[in-house]
This record gives structure tokens, sequence and C-alpha cells, in this order.
């Protein structure tokens, strides 16, 4: 990580409604994934293992990684069995940039659910497990959108709007995937029809997705 790299993690963590001992935590634990990272940026040793090397609670931890994605320096991927930490090349984005292109990711990501259930449908299998589905916090956008990135200023109708949409389209999600797996194919099928309740909690939140990526360009 360059000089210019570590200040904008610094101004970013300074920056963040963390406690002094979170923001902390999270910086020790950056130096050792700094420590541990080799080729291709990646970290030699996994998320519990650099817990256990700092002896820092599990919970701890997890907090640390999320806030260590959430300022955007480093990424966390499953590789097997294990959690695996890659550094991410931080640069200065202009205001609203970043916004945009969580949106972005977010629309597109959140499209792709369809054709995943569509095969759920039609296999009865899946790789996700119901409950994680219907979580509104498990996915990237989700936590990014419940992370300490946005002020309470931020937080306004539109934001607001954007986090029921976002709940309710994974409730939808889940119900539908639960109705496949269980052999509803009929149920689970009038969900996706054009006017199911998985439709339009899909469209609902791509247009209010849609409408907020616009309003942030302005």
């Amino acid at each position: 990580m360059s000089f210019e790299q570590h200040d904008m993690f610094r101004n970013r963590l300074t920056a963040s409604p963390l406690s002094a001992g979170e923001r902390g935590i999270a910086a020790m634990v950056l130096v050792e994934i700094v420590r541990w990272t080799q080729r291709a940026s990646l970290c030699t040793k996994s998320v519990e293992e650099l817990g256990e090397l700092l002896r820092v609670p599990s919970s701890d931890m997890q907090s640390a990684v999320r806030t260590l994605e959430v300022l955007g320096v480093i990424e966390h991927f499953r590789e097997g069995a294990a959690g695996r930490l890659r550094l991410k090349t931080m640069m200065a984005t202009k205001p609203g940039e970043e916004l945009r292109r969580e949106i972005t990711e977010a629309i597109h990501y959140h499209s792709i659910w369809k054709r995943r259930l569509r095969l759920a449908i039609d296999t009865g299998k899946t790789d996700i497990a119901t409950e994680e589905l219907g979580r509104d916090d498990q996915c990237e956008f989700g936590r990014w959108l419940r992370s300490p990135s946005f002020s309470e200023a931020e937080r306004d109708g539109t934001y607001e709007a954007v986090c029921h949409l976002h709940t309710q389209f994974h409730r939808v999600a889940a119900a539908t995937l639960q109705m496949a797996l269980n052999g509803n194919k009929e149920e689970a099928e009038r969900c996706m029809d054009v006017s199911g309740v998985y439709s339009r909690a899909s469209r609902r939140l791509i247009r209010a997705l849609s409408s907020w990526r616009r309003a942030v360009g302005k």
C-alpha cells in the first residue's frame, strides 16, 4: 500500500462514524493483511487465521473486515471453504462517482436473480439458502447500503425508499425460492409472471435504483 493510499484510508476511516476502538481494530487488521499479502495483492492468511494471530474476537474481526470492505480497501471473497482477502487499489473518486457505481452494480446483480430463480424452479435446486437470500444485509449492495458510508443527512427519502424496496425484494425472492425448493412449481411460476409478486418487487426496486442513479448524476 502506497503512502497516498494510506492517507486515503486514514481519511476515510476518520470520517466514518465508528468508535475509536472500532477504528483501531480496523487499522490493526489492515496492517496484518498488508503484512501477509504477496503476489496479486492476495493475503495468504484467512480471516480466521488473522483473527487468531491478532487475538481479536471473531465478531470484532468480522466487523473490521466489513469496515475495510466498505472503505474500499479490501475485497473479501470465498475460495473453496475458506474466506480470502485481497487488497484493492484505492483511487480518489469524484463526488457521486462511487454512489453511481454501487447503484449500477446493484441493478445488474439484482436483475440476474430472475435467471437464478428460473433455474431453481426448473431443477428444484439452488446454491444459496433461502434464509440468506431473505436477508437484505447479505448481498454486497445490502451491506454497503446499511454501512456507515451514509451520513444522517444522506439518509433521505430516496435512501429510505430504496432500503424498503431492497428489503421487500429479498423477502419475496426468498419466498419464491422456497416454493421452488418445496416443489410448488406452479405457485413459484405465478410469482415470476409479469404481474407476479416477484416481478413487481423486482421492477419497483430497479426503478427506484435507476431514479436514484439519475438524481446522483445531476
